[in-house]
């Protein structure tokens, strides 16, 4: 089974193309709404200018840990040795800090996509094997066309102060509060840190892709929040990548167990 976290924006395309290809496999797929079970339906035009990574997260997380536990009790339906965890933008910061927390005899794999360095931060430890996924044209929110997202730092202000049900990361030192004038630890550089401490994690990248790359085709948009903050924001992949993308995906997950 792939649990499938959703963005800031919500259950959308993007989430829905990635588990109905994974179905053509023969691969269960979870997926859900984390505003929706928390009784919100603004859209994403509120979540996406009126509300911060960091509360975005959270409740997502939330949402997330309690699909994973449910799952737990789904034995005479799914493998629950082989569970998978996959997410993209916020909900890849999610699944990140879930591969801290969850158990290695359930869970094979995480898989954030389009990882971002800020909101509730990156775990220290992961207990799973985690593979990032980057489209090499992904930079979203970025200030600039090469903003590219595995690069991205932020003020540590971004980072708010880290709650008790979060994995313990950096954010823990890097916040509002702690070291606000410093910049967020790299995404490329989070994943760097771990590998050399002995964690099973590497990242996988993706030509012609930028974020989301079940999304659609490449979308080269810009956004404008207010009067002066615009910010490059590519979406999708060309059908080569995704392709790519999903062949990695299922031979990872139906993969033999170790």
């Amino acid at each position: 089974m792939v649990i499938i976290a959703h963005g800031g924006g919500g259950l959308g395309m993007l989430e829905n193309n990635l588990a109905t290809a994974l179905r053509k496999h023969d691969i269960a797929t979870l997926v859900f709404d984390a505003y929706q079970l928390n009784g919100f339906y603004q859209g994403y035009p509120f979540w996406g200018s009126q509300a911060t990574n960091e509360s975005r997260q959270r409740m997502i997380y939330k949402a997330a840990k309690g699909a994973y536990e449910w799952a737990l009790t789904q034995s005479d339906k799914v493998d629950t040795r082989a569970i998978f965890l996959q997410g993209v933008s916020n909900g890849a910061a999610v699944v990140a800090n879930l591969a801290s927390v969850v158990s290695p005899e359930h869970v094979r794999g995480v898989i954030p996509e389009g990882l971002p360095g800020m909101g509730i931060g990156l775990p220290d430890t992961v207990a799973v094997p985690v593979r990032l996924v980057f489209g090499k044209l992904d930079n979203y929110g970025g200030k600039h066309q090469e903003d590219w997202m595995w690069q991205r730092q932020e003020s540590c202000r971004v980072n708010r102060l880290p709650s008790p049900e979060i994995p313990m990361g950096n954010a823990q030192q890097c916040n509002a509060r702690q070291n606000p004038a410093d910049m967020t630890e790299k995404p490329i550089d989070w994943m760097q840190r771990l590998k050399t401490q002995g964690a099973d994690i590497d990242v996988w990248f993706y030509d012609d892709a930028a974020h989301g790359i079940f999304q659609g085709p490449i979308d080269r948009k810009m956004l404008t929040y207010g009067t002066d903050n615009t910010t490059f924001s590519w979406t999708g992949s060309n059908p080569s990548a995704k392709e790519k993308m999903l062949a990695d995906l299922v031979k990872l997950i139906q993969s033999p167990r170790p």
